[in-house]
């Protein structure tokens, strides 16, 4: 004997639903539906009547009526789009995590180079390495103040065209002086402020 569950408007209702579903173009023959369903047709009535209410369906003939509502149709696509859009999120985060790897491999290496008791010698090598670092990656003021040899320094990152020229006339610590030329295009040149506000 069949449960109040199982006669319940609300059941019919989603096995109607599912019918639809499985309808390609989303009609339904609604003498069918009552038999598939195994109710009387005016048990399918009332569901159609709401449905038609709400704008859902419409009549398309007589005994037939057809889904206009959204979404019902959609759920393979929507799926399929999802894992879709699922791979490219896992493909970018990859490929930020190689850009991450990177930047730190680039980090370690500018250390080294201005570590680098022959390079010591040269005064604008940090200005070369933080134009040199930012010809490789997108970089922010924050990765150029974590870099620990740039700390309570004057950090200035230079973006320009290959060829650049790059001279220091003369050097002093009270008065310095950077002279940049290209012939190649513009020039530009970034203070790198000591503290960084978000």
């Amino acid at each position: 004997e069949k449960t109040r569950y199982d006669t319940s408007l609300g059941l019919l209702t989603k096995k109607f639903i599912r019918l639809l579903n499985e309808s390609p173009d989303g009609v339904v023959d609604l003498n069918r539906a009552a038999e598939v369903l195994e109710v009387q047709k005016r048990r399918i009535y009332d569901i159609t009547n709401v449905l038609e209410g709400i704008q859902l369906i419409r009549k398309k003939s007589k005994n037939h009526i057809q889904w206009m509502g959204t979404g019902i149709f959609e759920d393979t696509a929507m799926m399929v789009k999802q894992q879709m859009l699922r791979g490219e999120l896992a493909e970018l985060a990859r490929t930020e995590r190689t850009l991450d790897q990177l930047m730190q491999d680039c980090a370690v290496q500018i250390r080294q180079m201005a570590d680098n008791e022959t390079n010591q010698r040269y005064p604008c090598s940090s200005f070369s390495y933080a134009s040199f670092l930012s010809t490789l990656a997108y970089v922010t003021y924050q990765d150029l103040r974590a870099i620990s040899s740039f700390q309570e320094q004057t950090v200035i990152a230079v973006k320009a065209p290959p060829e650049t020229q790059l001279e220091v006339p003369d050097f002093s610590q009270e008065n310095f002086q950077l002279h940049l030329k290209s012939t190649n295009g513009p020039i530009e040149v970034y203070l790198c402020p000591e503290e960084i506000t978000d």
